[in-house]
């Protein structure tokens, strides 16, 4: 089992390595079979498809990012404190990470189409971290009892927005509006969820 892993995961290496320097379409299975010294054959039996391929890559980095992103909000103390470190992570995320910056530099029209078109997956992905989060929040007792859906629902298709349209009305790349919109919008709505008056 461990040979299995550890044979997937540099199946899966080798491929982000090829999307990141070509992009999806251009990354082929047999490039990426001789990055990770196996045939083609072995990448077919284990993913079936290029697209089964390509989602497990995406969907291993997002995970790795949220690790990242829990990491940092877990470090401060506060719950206030809490939720703005893990929200401004969460943009940052957005906004730096490689599987977004260097697609978008590599293959901008491809990238921008994948990501619509798997924005279903993402937004799915992105609601079970907030929904998990929030559930934790109130199990012990730093966030009010309310249903989680529709603020992990918001929020996931908030940060859905910003890595399609990082320019709106906030700019994104100003530290200090970017804290502000934390403070003053998000961090009151995972404190007390939708339509609570405080």
């Amino acid at each position: 089992m461990a040979d299995r892993d550890a044979l997937e995961q540099r199946i899966l290496d080798a491929a982000l390595e090829r999307i990141l320097q070509l992009g999806i379409r251009r990354a082929s299975l047999d490039d990426i079979a001789r990055r990770a010294g196996i045939n083609r054959v072995t990448i077919y039996r284990r993913f079936t498809t290029k697209e089964n391929l390509v989602e497990l890559v995406l969907a291993r980095e997002v995970r790795r990012s949220l690790a990242k992103i829990t990491a940092v909000g877990s470090a401060a103390t506060g719950v206030d404190a809490q939720i703005e470190q893990t929200m401004l992570a969460l943009i940052r995320e957005i906004r730096t990470s490689p599987i977004v910056t260097q697609l978008f530099h590599v293959t901008p029209e491809e990238t921008l189409s994948f990501y619509t078109v798997r924005g279903e997956q993402l937004v799915q992905l992105g609601v079970a971290y907030i929904a998990q989060y929030i559930e934790q929040g109130q199990s012990d007792g730093s966030l009010d009892a309310y249903d989680p859906r529709p603020v992990a629902e918001l929020l996931a298709r908030l940060a859905h927005s910003i890595l399609l349209t990082p320019v709106g009305g906030i700019d994104f790349d100003d530290g200090e509006q970017v804290r502000a919109f934390v403070r003053t919008c998000m961090v009151p709505l995972l404190k007390h969820g939708v339509g609570a008056a405080h």
